[in-house]
């Protein structure tokens, strides 16, 4: 097997925007058993970063080196770290929870047998359960109380840490805190196999200048003196704003707008708790020449957009059901919801203050008519959040986009769909097709998720794109798990764009945009524990919607009460 610099760089990349720094690496990365980047595990890794000192903590690691007791102490201060990371930060990161239950739920899954015959492999596989709120099904009452202990909190800083795991592995095993590897008792180097690596005698999955564990794959870079290590990307990324402007634009796209527009558009839309971030607007078009670790994320995009494509097609029957269900709800909505309005024609009630318009302006149309109001009168934008917390769903949120947008087309209400993440700073919007561009409903199969997600942001920009719209009812349907996360501090209050922050931010942006005649919508794809934040954020302007069962009927009755509110 061959770790890739590809997957190195995806890896780097996934710490960057867990830390909210760009310029630092921890001296680890993570990795799955097919030395793919590990999203949970790096993010782990990021997070750490603003609570730990990672150089006291590569001291304290390296202390295992070659001890009797290495493949033990590794696993067990890596479920610490874990643990430690995960209460710190589970707050301000509404993902991580899901993120974690979905990892520790696949790990069960994949255990080895093998790996379970160990002791760290029962006190891992106990910590596996208890992180998705089960008994940790130990039978030694040691080892439950190994697993408590080792499962450091939140309260602990750097020093705490190490003292805590330091007095463990002293009280359970021979580790003699405070002494380097050389002090520690040592084991014979006779190549016997850890079990811990879940691998059996004889067989070599070993990739140059990584540790197997069960975890997956370790990347240990750096000295004795914990010094960080970075890639050329990484390098790439530190050096300038137009570096990075550059990075975005190969990474996603280029920019649908000059740098003068740009400007102006950042100017309208990154203030408040936007103020020093950074939008972009893009189709997905490819630069002329894209290289590197960028060209290989275009790649991925591809494959992708393959798959989300195979996706709707192998269900094309039913999709076509859903299309023909929704298009009926919607159409009906709009035909016996919708006022009359008053149109002026050549004939009907004559309208004798017009009469002049004939006899003077040659123009015949001076009687009136009551019509029903048409559809040209709507106008829909559909906002598709494309960040990491969305990875296990990018072909069942595309499907959901085309499924709204073709029936909407078929009602002949123009509809834009978009789809936006957050990366370094800068908060992408994909615009996928406009509300001319019928043919172009396919291009929503390009939804690809990476990164964070600053969304109050990514709505104040579409607001801002949607006041260019003359359509006398502007609505916005917007499919999200409501996870807002950036790690770019909001300016003025010293914390991160997540939790009570971003969830108001929201809220005052929804009732802005009802007061700009523009009605926001929510097909909430997330979990019931996020129920009163899209309560409070969409009042009952709201469905949820986590899979295609009953897709039609729920977007469709959320369609048509609005219609009706209007």
């Amino acid at each position: 097997m061959i770790l890739t610099e590809f997957e190195k760089k995806r890896a780097a990349n996934m710490i960057w925007n867990a830390a909210g720094n760009y310029d630092v690496s921890v001296g680890f990365r993570m990795y799955d058993n097919d030395a793919k980047a590990d999203l949970y595990w790096n993010t782990i890794l990021g997070g750490s970063y603003a609570h730990f000192d990672w150089k006291r903590l590569k001291e304290f690691y390296n202390t295992f080196h070659e001890t009797i007791g290495q493949g033990t102490y590794e696993a067990l201060f890596w479920i610490a770290l874990e643990n430690s990371t995960f209460e710190k930060e589970k707050d301000s990161r509404p993902s991580l929870p899901l993120l974690r239950k979905e990892y520790c739920k696949q790990k069960l899954i994949e255990f080895m047998p093998s790996i379970a015959e160990s002791r760290e492999g029962w006190i891992l596989e106990g910590h596996y359960r208890t992180s998705m709120g089960e008994d940790s099904g130990l039978p030694d009452l040691v080892d439950r109380k190994l697993l408590s202990e080792v499962e450091i909190g939140a309260d602990v800083d750097t020093e705490g840490f190490i003292r805590s795991l330091s007095n463990t592995l002293a009280k359970y095993f021979t580790y003699l805190p405070g002494v380097s590897a050389k002090g520690q008792k040592r084991r014979f180097k006779i190549p016997v196999p850890r079990l811990f690596f879940g691998k059996k005698a004889g067989v070599s999955n070993e990739i140059e200048g990584v540790t197997k564990l069960v975890l997956g794959y370790v990347e240990n870079q750096g000295g004795t003196d914990a010094s960080a290590f970075e890639t050329d990307s990484e390098k790439f990324n530190r050096i300038t704003e137009e570096g990075l402007r550059k990075y975005i634009s190969s990474y996603f796209g280029k920019s649908i707008y000059d740098d003068k527009t740009s400007e102006k558009i950042q100017r309208e839309c990154c203030t408040g708790n936007h103020e020093g971030t950074r939008i972009f607007f893009t189709r997905g078009e490819s630069e002329d020449k894209v290289s590197g670790f960028a060209a290989k994320m275009r790649k991925e995009m591809q494959k992708q957009y393959t798959k989300n494509k195979e996706f709707f097609f192998d269900n094309i029957g039913s999709n076509n059901a859903v299309i023909l269900e929704l298009t009926n709800r919607i159409k009906n909505a709009l035909l016996t919801q919708l006022e009359p309005t008053t149109v002026y024609s050549k004939t009907g009630k004559l309208n004798p203050a017009l009469v002049w318009k004939a006899l003077y302006l040659n123009n015949n149309k001076i009687f009136e008519k009551q019509v029903a109001e048409g559809s040209g009168n709507i106008s829909v934008d559909i906002l598709l959040d494309a960040s990491a917390s969305q990875i296990h769903r990018m072909d069942t949120v595309s499907t959901q986009g085309y499924i709204i947008s073709k029936a909407l087309d078929n009602c002949h209400v123009p509809v834009r769909v978009w789809g936006y993440s957050s990366m370094n700073g800068y908060t992408v919007m994909n615009l996928y097709r406009d509300y001319n561009e019928t043919s172009k409903n396919n291009e929503i199969f390009r939804f690809f998720t990476t990164g964070a997600n600053r969304d109050g942001l990514a709505l104040n920009a579409l607001m801002e794109q949607m006041k260019k719209n003359n359509a006398s009812h502007r609505v916005v349907i917007w499919l999200t798990d409501i996870k807002p996360n950036d790690m770019l501090e909001v300016k003025g209050k010293s914390r991160n764009y997540s939790g009570d922050i971003a969830i108001e931010d929201m809220t005052e942006l929804v009732h802005k945009a009802k007061l700009e005649n523009i009605y926001v919508l929510c097909a909430f794809t997330g979990d019931d524990a996020d129920l009163p934040n899209v309560q409070k954020i969409f009042g009952r302007s709201f469905v949820k919607v986590k899979s295609l069962d009953n897709f039609a009927s729920l977007v469709g009755n959320m369609i048509q009460a609005e219609i009706r509110r209007m």
